[in-house]
């Protein structure tokens, strides 16, 4: 989905309002009043609160997409196209730290059952890509082959995503580069072959 100017700032003011105040808190006059418009402004731009959130949603896939298309340009080993996706996170999430807050707050969009669908999909497709960058990983003896692609997967981004959560809800309290580095050393331990 393309999106306008205005559309755009409808969707990073309404991630900033998710990440400070709840979905609750994301209503069409809270985000006409957050960039200085009228709601039928807000209303010229998306059709409902719903299709606001679906946006929102629309514009992570989005970002993941790039990465992959990013990752899959370059002559990278396997462990180097998993790494160059975890910083791309790891660069975002520091520019954008409501972005983290959302994008991993999953139980925020549990309420509705086509968020949750939204959101699963997403996942769903991050994790085959990844699994398959992990297969190609272990087909060149890159990556151990005693663990599963889909159990590999789980534990490199379980711990990024744990590492993240930790982080926002610590009000971003410690570097998160630093301990990212940190914690890929260990998973690069982990999944390798040795």
């Amino acid at each position: 989905m393309k999106l306008s100017e205005r559309q755009k700032q409808i969707v990073d003011e309404s991630i900033r309002l998710i990440a400070n105040s709840g979905i609750q808190s994301l209503t069409i006059k809270n985000i006409s009043q957050a960039i200085g418009v009228s709601e039928p402004a807000i209303y010229r731009h998306f059709k409902s609160k719903f299709d606001i959130v679906m946006a929102v949603l629309s514009s992570f896939e989005a970002i993941s997409e790039f990465v992959f298309t990013d990752v899959e340009k370059e002559e990278l080993s396997s462990i180097g196209k998993i790494r160059k996706f975890l910083f791309d996170r790891y660069e975002r999430f520091v520019q954008n730290p409501e972005m983290a807050k959302v994008m991993f707050s999953e139980a925020v969009f549990e309420d509705d059952p086509k968020y949750s669908e939204k959101m699963l999909s997403i996942m769903h497709q991050h994790g085959m890509k990844m699994r398959t960058i992990i297969v190609e990983g272990q087909n060149k003896n890159e990556i151990r082959k005693d663990i599963d692609a889909k159990e590999l997967f789980r534990i490199i981004f379980g711990s990024m995503r744990l590492l993240v959560t930790q982080w926002c809800l610590s009000n971003f309290n410690f570097d998160l580069i630093q301990e990212g580095s940190q914690l890929w050393e260990s998973v690069k331990q982990l999944i390798r072959v040795e």
